[in-house]
Parts: C-alpha cells; sequence; structure tokens
C-alpha cells in the first residue's frame, strides 16, 4: 500500500491536453514557419541561402517550452507516494464483518463454512485496521467491538452455528442500521472511514436495506459485499442482484466470497483516495512534484544559448 503512486490533484492532467495541441501544431509548422505559404519555393530556397530564413533543422528547439509546460503539469499533478507509516487507523475508522445468519445460510454446513472462511479472510486483509463483528438473523447483535486481536475473532467466527441466533429471519437493514447507531459519536466523527462488510446470500435485501447503505455512504462510510454462492436447499433463492445494488448504494463492490482475498487492496484504493482529500494529506504523503519543476528548467536551458 505505501509503494504505489498516485496523484494528489490529478486533474492537472488535463492541462496536457493543450500542451500536446500545440506541439503538434508547432511541429507541423516547423519548416520556416509561416514563410513557406507566402513565398515561391524558388525564392525561398535563394532566401535560405543567404541566412535570411533559417532551415526549419533546428525546429525540435521549438518544442522544448511544450516539454517544460508537460512537465509543470505533472509536477502540479503530485505524483506522491503514502509514507510508511503514515495512516494511523483510528478506533472509529475500523472494518466491520457483518455475517449472515439467517436459515438460508446455517441450514447448510457448506453455506455456513463458506461464510466463515469469507470472514477468515477479509480479517487476513485487514492490514492491522481494528475489525468488528455483528452477526444478524431477524435481529442484530455486535458480537465484537472492534479489536486489533485478530485471533479473538477467528476463534468466534469459528464456532458459529444454528443455534448462535436466538431469532429466524434476515434483516440486513436493521444490521446497518445498527452499526450506524453504534458508531456514532457526539464529536461528529461518526462512523466516517469506516468498511462494513456484508456476508450474505442476499436474503432480505431490498429498498430498507439499500437506503440503510446509502445513508451509511452520506456519512463517509463503504458497504461492501461477498455473495455467498447458493442457498441451503429448501430455502428461498439466493439474492446476488440485492446484494450487489445494497453494496452499490454504500460506496462499495459486492464480490463472491471466493474472492475474499481481492477485497482488501479494493478497500485500500478507496482509503487511499480518502486520505488524498484529507486536509492533512500533505504529511501523510512524500509529494515529486518539486523534483519535476527542476527538469523542466533544464529542457528551456537550450532555449537561452546564444547564436551566432
Amino acid at each position: 500500500m505505501t509503494g504505489d503512486l498516485l496523484l494528489l490533484r490529478p486533474w492537472w492532467l488535463l492541462a496536457l491536453l493543450p500542451v500536446l495541441a500545440g506541439a503538434v501544431w508547432v511541429w507541423r509548422r516547423r519548416h520556416a514557419g509561416s514563410w513557406a505559404a507566402v513565398v515561391e519555393p524558388e525564392l525561398m530556397a535563394a532566401l535560405q541561402r543567404l541566412g535570411r530564413i533559417t532551415r526549419g533543422g533546428r525546429g525540435r528547439a521549438l518544442l522544448l517550452p511544450f516539454a517544460a509546460a508537460a512537465l509543470i503539469a505533472l509536477a502540479l499533478a503530485g505524483p506522491a507516494r503514502l509514507q510508511p507509516g503514515a495512516v494511523a487507523f483510528r478506533a472509529l475508522d475500523p472494518m466491520v464483518l457483518m455475517i449472515d445468519l439467517s436459515p438460508s445460510v446455517v441450514a447448510d454446513p457448506k453455506v455456513l463454512g463458506e461464510a466463515q472462511a469469507a470472514a477468515a479472510r477479509a480479517l487476513d486483509g485487514a492490514e492491522g485496521r481494528p475489525v468488528g463483528l455483528m452477526l444478524y438473523a431477524a435481529d442484530a447483535y455486535l458480537a465484537s467491538a472492534p479489536t486489533s486481536d485478530a485471533d479473538s475473532l477467528r476463534g468466534l467466527i469459528g464456532v458459529l452455528g444454528q443455534g448462535t441466533m436466538p431469532v429466524v429471519g434476515s434483516r440486513p437493514d436493521i444490521a446497518l442500521s445498527m452499526a450506524r447507531d453504534l458508531f456514532a459519536t457526539g464529536d461528529g466523527t461518526g462512523i466516517g472511514g469506516a468498511d462494513l462488510v456484508v456476508i450474505s446470500d442476499g436474503g432480505g435485501t431490498g429498498p430498507r436495506a439499500t437506503e440503510e447503505a446509502a445513508r451509511l455512504a452520506h456519512d463517509g462510510a463503504r458497504v461492501w459485499a461477498l455473495a455467498l454462492p447458493r442457498a441451503a436447499d429448501g430455502a428461498p433463492a439466493a439474492d446476488p442482484a440485492g446484494l450487489a445494488a445494497l453494496a452499490k448504494a454504500g460506496g462499495g463492490a459486492m464480490l463472491a466470497a471466493a474472492e475474499a482475498p481481492a477485497l482488501a487492496p479494493r478497500i485500500a484504493t478507496l482509503r487511499r483516495a480518502r486520505l488524498v482529500e484529507d486536509p492533512q494529506a500533505g504529511t501523510a504523503f512524500q509529494d515529486f512534484g518539486p523534483w519535476l519543476l527542476p527538469l523542466a528548467l533544464v529542457a528551456l536551458f537550450p532555449l537561452f544559448r546564444r547564436r551566432r
């Protein structure tokens, strides 16, 4: 995460478009400039022999200002690298695993095993963040407050079963609403920056759950989903489309449960983007833009060469 380059001000790359257009225009007109359009070829040759008009052989020098302008635009775009140890994950900035323990999941040991394996893989990708654990069926419960003790969470995840939840049903909307309330604080920070990972077959997803996910996204959190492969025999069919809609409304995305290892880099990408927008981003990133400015000066030096 700390070795990847990113742009702090990517909109400055738009300045490369007029720079490139100007360079192309000048390159096409480099042969004696506009004189070639109004002077006869024989007279042009005579003027060039007399030294009154120079040939376009040195036309490449005309591109040097555009090269300098391109380097300045790149410098202003802010190519940067996240400094090691710059991100301190706060207790209010956790990852929360939300495991669906409705009958369609727990009735089949294979489906439940998929849910437990997906949770363990997501836990492996936490990168030191505090991780909380919520369980839901017809109601939701906080099984563990955010903690850095991954082993304790693995122990909880490993003992989940049919008798874990006291009520039967599937209400992800209640779980999302409860998460929003649990992390609301009096200092106004709320749940902003948290990543909620819903591990489910999609049962119970609908307008209410989508609305709750959208509220979380509005508060600065992100909702992700890991879709279990199928529902138990005789249970309602899985609803991956509803789960995908929930994740989209929450500012995240849905992945198959088997793709849980790919979740960590996607979360990290959005967290870096969020950090770039933070007022303290200057202290978290090493900006290489200033190092490009001397290169722009080097590109301009030949233009100051005195000619005889």
